[in-house]
Protein backbone atom coordinates (compact mmCIF):
# COMPACT_ATOMS: atom_id res chain seq x y z
CA UNK A 1 0.00 0.00 0.00
CA UNK A 2 1.23 2.78 -1.04
CA UNK A 3 0.49 6.11 1.04
CA UNK A 4 1.43 9.82 -0.29
CA UNK A 5 3.79 11.77 2.66
CA UNK A 6 3.04 15.40 2.76
CA UNK A 7 1.26 17.83 4.79
CA UNK A 8 -2.95 19.35 5.02
CA UNK A 9 -3.44 22.45 4.54
CA UNK A 10 -4.83 22.73 8.30
CA UNK A 11 -0.96 21.35 9.31
CA UNK A 12 0.53 23.85 6.92
CA UNK A 13 -2.05 26.54 8.12
CA UNK A 14 -0.91 26.01 12.00
CA UNK A 15 3.17 26.08 11.21
CA UNK A 16 2.58 29.29 9.98
CA UNK A 17 0.71 30.50 12.88
CA UNK A 18 3.10 29.23 14.98
CA UNK A 19 5.60 30.76 13.25
CA UNK A 20 4.19 34.12 12.86
CA UNK A 21 3.77 34.41 16.37
CA UNK A 22 7.75 33.21 17.11
CA UNK A 23 8.55 36.12 14.99
CA UNK A 24 6.37 38.61 16.29
CA UNK A 25 7.81 37.91 19.72
CA UNK A 26 11.49 37.72 18.49
CA UNK A 27 11.31 41.10 16.79
CA UNK A 28 11.09 43.55 19.88
CA UNK A 29 14.52 41.86 21.30
CA UNK A 30 16.28 41.60 17.80
CA UNK A 31 15.64 45.32 17.28
CA UNK A 32 17.05 46.60 20.91
CA UNK A 33 20.15 44.13 20.13
CA UNK A 34 20.47 45.82 17.24
CA UNK A 35 20.24 49.57 18.58
CA UNK A 36 22.35 48.36 21.31
CA UNK A 37 25.22 46.90 18.57
CA UNK A 38 24.95 50.22 16.82
CA UNK A 39 25.67 52.22 20.24
CA UNK A 40 28.49 50.10 21.09
CA UNK A 41 29.80 50.13 17.86
CA UNK A 42 29.64 53.80 17.46
CA UNK A 43 31.60 54.31 21.22
CA UNK A 44 34.29 52.64 19.77
CA UNK A 45 34.69 54.52 16.69
CA UNK A 46 35.04 57.17 18.99
CA UNK A 47 36.95 55.62 21.67
CA UNK A 48 39.44 54.32 18.66
CA UNK A 49 39.92 58.19 17.55
CA UNK A 50 40.95 59.90 20.96
CA UNK A 51 43.09 56.58 21.48
CA UNK A 52 44.64 57.49 18.55
CA UNK A 53 45.27 60.78 18.65
CA UNK A 54 46.52 60.32 22.38
CA UNK A 55 49.32 57.56 21.08
CA UNK A 56 50.28 59.88 18.24
CA UNK A 57 50.67 62.99 20.55
CA UNK A 58 52.77 60.43 22.50
CA UNK A 59 54.76 59.36 19.78
CA UNK A 60 55.33 62.39 17.80
CA UNK A 61 55.85 64.49 20.77
CA UNK A 62 53.27 66.81 19.65
CA UNK A 63 49.91 68.08 19.91
CA UNK A 64 47.00 65.83 18.69
CA UNK A 65 43.97 67.68 18.24
CA UNK A 66 40.41 65.63 17.69
CA UNK A 67 37.58 68.23 16.62
CA UNK A 68 34.14 68.13 14.79
CA UNK A 69 34.44 68.34 10.91
CA UNK A 70 31.65 68.36 8.24
CA UNK A 71 34.23 68.36 5.29
CA UNK A 72 37.34 66.82 6.86
CA UNK A 73 39.77 69.66 6.21
CA UNK A 74 38.71 72.12 8.56
CA UNK A 75 37.56 72.21 12.21
CA UNK A 76 33.78 73.42 13.08
CA UNK A 77 33.43 73.92 16.48
CA UNK A 78 30.47 75.70 16.06
CA UNK A 79 28.22 72.37 15.31
CA UNK A 80 26.03 70.82 18.13
CA UNK A 81 26.89 66.93 17.41
CA UNK A 82 29.59 65.15 16.89
CA UNK A 83 27.52 63.16 13.68
CA UNK A 84 28.71 65.18 11.29
CA UNK A 85 32.28 63.67 11.43
CA UNK A 86 35.55 64.58 12.60
CA UNK A 87 39.24 64.76 12.30
CA UNK A 88 42.40 64.53 14.36
CA UNK A 89 45.24 66.85 13.28
CA UNK A 90 48.56 67.42 14.48
CA UNK A 91 48.17 70.97 16.60
CA UNK A 92 51.81 72.33 16.04
CA UNK A 93 50.52 76.20 16.81
CA UNK A 94 49.01 74.71 19.95
CA UNK A 95 45.58 77.32 19.35
CA UNK A 96 42.86 76.44 21.68
CA UNK A 97 40.73 75.33 20.37
CA UNK A 98 42.31 73.65 17.74
CA UNK A 99 42.16 74.70 14.14
CA UNK A 100 44.29 73.22 10.76
CA UNK A 101 46.30 75.76 9.59
CA UNK A 102 48.83 75.84 7.05
CA UNK A 103 51.63 73.10 7.98
CA UNK A 104 50.06 71.24 9.89
CA UNK A 105 48.96 67.43 8.38
CA UNK A 106 45.58 65.96 9.13
CA UNK A 107 45.99 62.41 10.69
CA UNK A 108 42.47 60.76 10.04
CA UNK A 109 39.24 61.94 9.31
CA UNK A 110 35.85 59.98 9.66
CA UNK A 111 32.68 61.28 7.67
CA UNK A 112 28.98 61.56 8.68
CA UNK A 113 27.09 59.10 9.95
CA UNK A 114 23.54 58.27 8.78
CA UNK A 115 21.91 57.22 12.44
CA UNK A 116 19.44 59.48 13.75
CA UNK A 117 21.21 58.65 17.38
CA UNK A 118 22.79 62.19 18.34
CA UNK A 119 26.82 62.14 20.13
CA UNK A 120 27.40 65.25 21.73
CA UNK A 121 30.19 66.42 24.05
CA UNK A 122 30.64 68.75 26.44
CA UNK A 123 34.33 69.95 24.60
CA UNK A 124 34.29 71.46 20.71
CA UNK A 125 37.66 69.70 20.24
CA UNK A 126 40.19 67.32 22.13
CA UNK A 127 43.95 67.86 22.72
CA UNK A 128 46.26 65.54 23.51
CA UNK A 129 49.65 66.50 24.59
CA UNK A 130 53.19 64.59 24.63
CA UNK A 131 53.99 62.41 27.76
CA UNK A 132 54.72 64.29 31.16
CA UNK A 133 51.86 67.07 30.53
CA UNK A 134 48.35 67.73 31.54
CA UNK A 135 45.95 66.63 28.48
CA UNK A 136 42.68 67.46 28.15
CA UNK A 137 39.22 65.81 29.59
CA UNK A 138 35.69 65.98 28.62
CA UNK A 139 32.60 63.38 28.50
CA UNK A 140 30.56 62.07 25.09
CA UNK A 141 27.36 61.00 25.33
CA UNK A 142 25.56 58.54 22.84
CA UNK A 143 22.24 59.43 22.55
CA UNK A 144 20.40 56.50 21.38
CA UNK A 145 16.98 57.17 19.41
CA UNK A 146 14.58 55.37 21.83
CA UNK A 147 17.02 56.55 25.34
CA UNK A 148 17.13 52.88 25.98
CA UNK A 149 20.70 52.10 25.11
CA UNK A 150 22.56 55.68 26.14
CA UNK A 151 26.40 55.07 26.57
CA UNK A 152 29.08 57.79 27.83
CA UNK A 153 32.27 57.64 26.91
CA UNK A 154 34.33 59.68 29.48
CA UNK A 155 38.19 61.40 28.82
CA UNK A 156 40.51 61.83 32.00
CA UNK A 157 42.65 64.13 32.33
CA UNK A 158 45.82 61.95 31.47
CA UNK A 159 43.47 61.21 28.23
CA UNK A 160 42.50 57.73 29.18
CA UNK A 161 39.04 56.47 27.83
CA UNK A 162 36.71 54.52 29.44
CA UNK A 163 33.04 53.96 28.27
CA UNK A 164 30.33 53.53 30.54
CA UNK A 165 26.34 53.15 30.11
CA UNK A 166 25.77 54.98 32.91
CA UNK A 167 26.02 59.26 32.45
CA UNK A 168 29.41 60.39 34.39
CA UNK A 169 27.95 62.52 37.92
CA UNK A 170 30.44 65.09 36.82
CA UNK A 171 28.95 66.77 33.57
CA UNK A 172 25.93 68.78 33.26
CA UNK A 173 25.31 66.76 29.44
CA UNK A 174 21.67 65.31 28.93
CA UNK A 175 20.42 63.69 25.64
CA UNK A 176 18.17 65.68 23.84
Amino acid sequence: MCRDAGFTLLELLVTLAIAAILVTLAVPDFTASIRHNHAVARVNELSAALNYARHTAISRNHYVTLCKSTDGRRCNHALQSWNNGWLIFENLDHDSPGQVDAGESVLRRHGPTTSRAQVISNRVSFTFRPMGLRSVNGTFLYCSEDGKHDRTLIVNVMGRVRASDRPNADTTLRCP
